[in-house]
């Protein structure tokens, strides 16, 4: 989570981003496949924490219209990876659930083109869901 924690921060301070808005669900959905957006992200998601990912959500930035779960049924257990492709390149804000229902919601967060890797590791875990709490 640092890395990914780290990265997303990084990318919020480095732009100033329009909330865009709501989508319908099937809107979100098709934009997440890509649509007429070329999709040619891709993200490992490696759980360096001791708690395992359950649910992983993206939403167009600003919008509490969460798409599918990404991992479907697929858990990502302490020291495992899961591979995302064929995200829509975009702006997306991501929440993550844990095995205990925390959740860690990360804001601004841009995908586009080169392969990305999240490391998610206990203390950034835990700042993030106590930073999701507060707002």
């Amino acid at each position: 989570m640092h890395m990914f924690i780290h990265r997303a921060t990084q990318l919020a301070l480095a732009a100033s981003f329009v909330a865009a808005p709501a989508f319908a669900q099937t809107d979100l959905e098709a934009k997440m496949k890509g649509d007429d957006r070329p999709s040619d992200s891709q993200v490992e998601l490696r759980n360096q924490s001791r708690w395992s990912l359950q649910e992983l959500y993206f939403a167009p930035v600003g919008s509490d219209h969460w798409g599918p779960n990404q991992l479907g049924r697929h858990s990502v257990h302490p020291d495992g990876t899961f591979t995302l492709t064929g995200i829509a390149c975009d702006k997306y804000d991501v929440k993550m659930v844990d095995d205990d229902d925390n959740e860690c919601i990360v804001r601004d967060v841009s995908l586009c083109g080169a392969d990305r890797i999240w490391r998610i590791d206990n203390r950034d875990l835990a700042r993030c869901q106590a930073r999701t709490n507060r707002d």
